[in-house]
């Protein structure tokens, strides 16, 4: 059934029925008067307006710059045969055939087809006034101008589009493409924050800045924006795992590049003073070698350039040295307090410092730092442990991992004295004693 209703035929022959009835009404009044007569076939008119003037021409060389769009066209003929085309509907052309003439303007006769031969057509007007040029195809850059770039989100940077195509192709009469000055695409960045690719449309304007309504191909362009978040440089830190080899020492050990740029939000960045997680595992490290390590990206950072860094560690043998009279500083001591030593007695120790040759003649006693903290110690008697810390690339090794210390209060100028006369008035007494033992 559907095939029946959707056939052609079946609708042209509709359609004929429906004219036939509208023909019988419209007729029957004279039909009953005279009896055995046929009815008067009369001539009505009929307006069309606004109907679509088609043009025809060379296309591939042509252009239109200046016709009318539409016409009036007037028919007239028998009733039944101008209800017929009003219901059927059916395919007239109304148009004008410019595919003889050239370049310019011409005064043209309208023509049309596939009207019923009974029907009168008269179209209104009879003649229109066409300008052709000859079309004209241009490549043209594209320019992305960005909107709003003082609303970026704050401590981020809009670098230059990048297009895809580059160029775009337009289309026009000759005398309107010499007027074309640019073709331009807009994006707004208010609160970008991120690398961002969008379709943006593409418009054509003139050296005025009037926008042209020509053809463009194609009529949108991707547009990548690039956008570069908050960020700095910080240097990257190799944590040593174990130790090499016996007889192994580690003349140098560096990074390229020692720093990276790290990206994101300032409230984390500012907080990231290096890079560390860059571990090397020294018992596999049996000679000089270079590794390719990756850098790991803290949290809350989008990224790290560059994403790895080459590690050169250079392997020589191993000497050692011991470096005397090395004293161990006290930090954390209040001003009220003062510090002596059970162990090692005068707080003076010795340390091996094992390295390469070249490192271990660089060793000066100044290079060491022997030291306890004793910031949230009290007054009374104490095992602290011993921190040593020195140069780069040697390793150095003490004679105690704690010592014993006492932390007492600061005596004043009076008690000193009192203290003072204490210990001789005890060294006499003491002495009164030997004697009367002699």
């Amino acid at each position: 059934m559907d095939r029946l209703y959707n056939s052609p035929w079946f609708v042209k022959a509709i359609s004929f029925f429906i004219a036939v009835m509208l023909f019988i009404i419209v007729n029957y009044d004279s039909v009953s008067n005279q009896p055995g007569a046929l009815p008067n076939i009369t001539n009505v008119s009929s307006t069309l307006d606004e109907v679509p003037l088609n043009v025809y021409y060379n296309e591939e060389e042509f252009v239109i710059t200046d016709m009318v769009e539409h016409v009036k066209v007037n028919i007239r003929g028998p009733q039944n045969v101008l209800t017929l085309f009003q219901i059927a509907r059916p395919n007239y052309d109304v148009f004008i055939d410019l595919r003889n003439l050239e370049k310019g303007t011409h005064y043209v006769k309208v023509q049309h087809r596939n009207f019923p031969n009974e029907l009168t057509v008269n179209i209104v007007p009879q003649t229109v006034k066409v300008t052709i040029d000859k079309k004209r195809t241009i490549s043209m850059p594209v320019e992305i101008e960005l909107i709003n770039k003082n609303e970026i989100e704050d401590g981020y940077t809009v670098g230059i589009p990048i297009v895809n195509p580059v160029n775009v192709e337009i289309t026009a009469a000759e005398s309107i493409i010499n007027h074309v000055a640019l073709a331009k695409g807009f994006v707004d960045v208010k609160d970008l924050n991120k690398t961002e690719e969008k379709s943006v449309p593409i418009k054509v304007y003139d050296s005025n800045g009037n926008e042209l309504n020509i053809d463009v191909k194609p009529e949108t362009v991707d547009v990548q924006i690039p956008v570069t978040s908050p960020n700095k440089n910080v240097p990257v830190k190799i944590n040593k795992i174990g130790e090499l080899p016996d007889g192994k020492s580690i003349k140098s050990i560096y990074t390229e590049p020692k720093d990276v740029t790290i990206y994101g939000p300032n409230a984390v960045i500012n907080q990231i003073k290096f890079i560390g997680g860059i571990d090397i595992d020294l018992p596999k490290i049996t000679e000089s070698t270079v590794l390719e390590l990756n850098v790991p990206v803290p949290s809350g950072v989008e990224k790290v350039i560059p994403s790895k860094v080459k590690v050169f560690i250079e392997v020589d043998t191993e000497e050692e040295v011991e470096i005397e009279d090395i004293p161990i500083e006290v930090i954390g001591l209040s001003g009220t307090m003062e510090s002596s030593f059970m162990l090692p007695e005068k707080g003076i120790i010795s340390l091996i410092v094992k390295g390469s040759p070249e490192n271990i003649q660089k060793i000066r006693k100044e290079d060491l730092k022997v030291y306890i903290d004793v910031n949230k110690l009290s007054i009374g008697e104490h095992t602290v442990k011993l921190h040593v810390t020195g140069p780069q690339n040697v390793k150095l090794t003490k004679p105690y991992n704690e010592i014993k210390v006492i932390l007492s209060d600061v005596l004043s100028a009076e008690e000193e004295e009192t203290s003072i006369d204490e210990e001789e008035q005890t060294d006499q007494t003491n002495q009164t004693d030997q004697n009367n033992e002699g």
